[in-house]
């Protein structure tokens, strides 16, 4: 269950654009081939132990430390958006919210990453910085030409 947000939650609004398609974008969030290539915490390998990307499906990564992030998706329409829980198994964790739009550019795709009912200003930046990580990482991957995600 989604904790309430406090007074104290932030929000996270991320925006970046890839030189690929709306569809290929996106599928490079519910793919686990292309999940486990980009989506690594701190630079750590990523194991994609389930994934069922429709509304009421889960998801289960396992990071190469042993933590796990799971989730659960609340709204999947190819290609345009992506809502899912969000929460990394540790002691003081607690689940939050992630929304991912995917504005078409035509050869482009913008994406607005939107994760909310964040517990702190330090999270908030340290989740900025991560996930700015991860979104590097996810344009590199897009931008090779022999990955068909």
């Amino acid at each position: 269950m989604i904790p309430p947000a406090s007074h104290n939650s932030t929000t996270l609004v991320l925006r970046r654009t890839f030189t690929a398609t709306r569809p290929r974008v996106f599928r490079a969030w519910i793919s686990p081939v292309a999940l486990e290539r980009w989506l690594r915490p701190a630079g750590m390998s990523l194991t994609v132990r389930s994934l069922e990307a429709c509304v009421g499906g889960s998801f289960r990564f396992e990071a190469e430390d042993g933590s796990y992030i799971v989730g659960t998706y609340l709204q999947v329409a190819p290609p345009e958006k992506l809502v899912f829980t969000w929460l990394r198994e540790s002691a003081d964790s607690r689940e939050t919210i992630i929304t991912v739009d995917f504005l078409d550019q035509g050869p482009l795709t913008e994406i607005v990453l939107t994760h909310t009912g964040l517990s702190t200003t330090e999270q908030h930046i340290l989740l900025a910085n991560g996930w700015s990580s991860l979104l590097n990482a996810l344009a590199s991957l897009l931008s090779a030409t022999h990955l068909d995600t």
